[in-house]
């Protein structure tokens, strides 16, 4: 069953170095691996993602504890889970450039601040870590590998797009009486979100810390820009890699 999860435990730090390493060790394989092996490593660790939400929602079926309110795939990193491998296998330039802020600025976050109840060994501990985790692995390695650079397009294609998704998530709130994208109020347990006062406030702030985030997150790319590739903007944003 496992414990009870608590945030900045040895449990979780623990995990999150895990998860470092296994980043390190994908980037460090896949340099060195040949084509079609180094496209299929990050489709892989994609579908991983994929994978850990539809086995989450199967499970939680098959024991008639799914529940529409908070188990449909609207909450920002499920979205992600689920079109990660398809965005990886078309090679959708545009959307890996916006998949690159959503996961680092969000999915990071969730794993910083998660919002799980069960400790390690827990179903739900696996089910959630693993799931962020290979999201974030997932992207940081096409774009490493792939060389993609990263620019302004993308960063404000990621902020329009988010603003899309929260007015969408929001109207499914007030349809359903939900709480995907936290809209309708923060989550149970501690996150930033903490620190930004009462709703609607927290979101208004968030939104200015979601643009510093992915300010950070631009930075090296325009501190350090690569040599051109064909990933490149010098290409259109839908082509392939």
């Amino acid at each position: 069953m496992g414990t009870e999860f608590e945030s900045f435990s040895a449990e979780h730090l623990t995990t999150l170095l895990a998860f470092g390493m296994m980043t390190y060790v994908a980037i460090r394989k896949g340099k060195v691996a040949e084509e079609p092996v180094k496209s299929n490593i990050g489709l892989m660790i994609a579908g991983l993602a994929f994978s850990t939400l539809l086995i989450d929602a199967i499970v939680k079926m098959a024991y008639g504890s799914f529940d529409i309110l908070v188990d449909l795939p609207f909450f920002m990193c499920d979205l992600v889970a689920m079109i990660l491998p398809f965005i990886i296998l078309s090679e959708n330039r545009k959307w890996i450039g916006i998949l690159y802020f959503w996961a680092l600025a969000g999915t990071m976050q969730a794993l910083i601040t998660p919002d799980v109840e069960a400790g390690f060994p827990s179903f739900d501990f696996f089910r959630y870590f693993i799931g962020h985790a290979s999201i974030i692995i997932a992207v940081l390695y096409t774009v490493i590998l792939k060389k993609v650079r990263i620019g302004w397009p993308d960063f404000l294609n990621a902020i329009i797009y988010a603003q899309g998704y929260l007015v969408a998530v929001h109207m499914i709130n007030q349809i359903l009486s939900s709480n995907y994208g936290y809209t309708m109020q923060k989550p149970p347990g501690a996150s930033i979100l903490d620190l930004m006062g009462p709703w609607p406030w927290y979101i208004l702030w968030g939104e200015f810390l979601m643009v510093f985030l992915y300010l950070l997150l631009l930075a090296p790319f325009l501190l350090w820009p690569p040599k051109p590739t064909p990933l490149s903007h010098d290409r259109e944003s839908t082509e392939g890699y």
